[in-house]
């Protein structure tokens, strides 16, 4: 195969996989929107079948302790009129059922009517809190901590260990504290379950960070229970579904969670294994308004270029340049101010160790944040780039997720 050819070959792969991406994406974004016109017309409807319902139920309610009174007055009559009368059938049952079973009977249709109405209660719950009243400028850290102190209890008595990671000075994000406090409350409360009937001590992850990428903050909130059972796995964001409703679970936590959460157009999403826990991610755009990041790609391979350029120009938070060697690169430095340099190290005419000699010694670049690429794991440029103070090193062929991890930690740890 010659250039042209591959070339061609290299541009189909791409052209494919791009295509590939586009259609994931659509699926993805379908799904999102046939979920949330689902919950939106299941609020509307719960409202209304909450209030159709209450009545009838609560005159049940109302009236079988009056049935249960009458009974029991009666019942001297009913004996009297039974032993004159000992072959008689009272729909279809004899006397001796009756008078042992009645009350039972009463006792049962008024637990199954309380029931039915702890369901329309529920189900009012869910139509109320899966709206968000009010918002303000809130910091994601103080609701977290809050919904933490208000599962305190739950955790304690579960025996369970808590990690808290929680970032200092997030950006704030345009929301209501009492609906954040609800989302992370209720996830909390749904590992601890989870945990309970694990054997052993069980484990809950908290904590939050902020992406720079994307402009998001992030949390985090895993545990090491049983997983979710795969039966409702697809399902778990409706309401009423549930594997606990023989320990008093409604199903109505996490539906709730999905709600509130898009109403403050954030994101909500979950992995799960069988017996090794449960990972909820929960997402916000935030209020904060940055620049676009500024990166030089320096490198004299051109395919490396053009991988690195694509990943960091999928998110709009990145301004991309690129440089084909050592001495490109300081020609660009001269006008272009790039907040980081992803630098190869071995390349013609000038390399990678002059060009960060360059950036160290001139007091306009020594702030630009650099992380070195090499195809080699030992050598003695590395240690003369270690001993410059230049240790931020990937090795090929580079793993494109723990850059953007990379790059995001520098804005973490220094912006935040």
């Amino acid at each position: 195969m010659d250039l042209k050819d591959s070339a061609a070959s290299l541009q189909l792969n791409k052209e494919i996989k791009a295509r590939k991406n586009v259609e994931k994406a659509l699926v993805k974004s379908r799904e999102k929107l046939r979920q949330a016109k689902k919950m939106e017309a299941l609020g509307t409807l719960v409202a209304g079948m909450a209030h159709e319902i209450n009545n009838p139920v609560n005159l049940i309610i109302y009236n079988m302790p009056v049935m249960e009174k009458v009974w029991l007055d009666f019942k001297p009559v009913f004996n009297e009129y039974a032993k004159n009368n000992p072959d008689k059938k009272y729909g279809g049952l004899a006397f001796d059922f009756i008078e042992k079973n009645l009350i039972r009977l009463i006792s049962d249709v008024d637990m199954a009517a309380n029931r039915i109405a702890k369901i329309v209660s529920d189900l009012k719950k869910f139509a109320r809190e899966s709206h968000v009243v009010e918002k303000t400028l809130i910091n994601i850290n103080d609701a977290v901590e809050n919904a933490i102190r208000l599962s305190k209890k739950a955790i304690a008595e579960s025996c369970v260990d808590l990690e808290i990671d929680l970032y200092d000075d997030l950006p704030f994000i345009d929301g209501n504290l009492q609906n954040i406090e609800q989302i992370v409350l209720n996830i909390i409360l749904n590992g601890v379950q989870a945990m309970e009937y694990c054997h052993g001590k069980g484990t809950l992850n908290i904590s939050t960070k902020y992406r720079h990428r994307d402009g998001k903050i992030y949390v985090s909130i895993s545990d090491t229970g049983s997983g979710v059972d795969q039966s409702i796995a697809k399902k778990i964001f409706d309401p009423f579904v549930t594997n606990k409703h023989d320990r008093g679970g409604t199903g109505l936590g996490l539906s709730i969670s999905y709600n509130l959460v898009k109403s403050h157009n954030g994101e909500i999403s979950f992995t799960t294994r069988k017996h090794k826990g449960t990972h909820f991610i929960v997402s916000f755009p935030t209020t904060k308004t940055d620049e676009a990041t500024r990166i030089l790609i320096v490198d004299d391979d051109a395919s490396v270029r053009e991988l690195l350029k694509g990943a960091f120009l999928r998110n709009n938070a990145y301004l991309v340049d690129e440089a084909s060697n050592g001495m490109d690169a300081c020609i660009k430095l001269g006008t272009y101010a790039p907040h980081i340099v992803i630098l190869d190290v071995f390349m013609p005419q000038m390399d990678g160790v002059e060009v960060c000699r360059t950036l160290k010694n001139d007091p306009a670049l020594s702030d630009i944040k650099v992380i070195i690429t090499t195809g080699y794991t030992e050598h003695e440029k590395l240690k003369e780039l270690a001993g410059m103070g230049f240790n931020n090193i990937f090795h090929k062929p580079i793993k494109i997720k723990k850059l953007l991890d990379e790059v995001d930690r520098f804005f973490i740890t220094e912006e935040l």
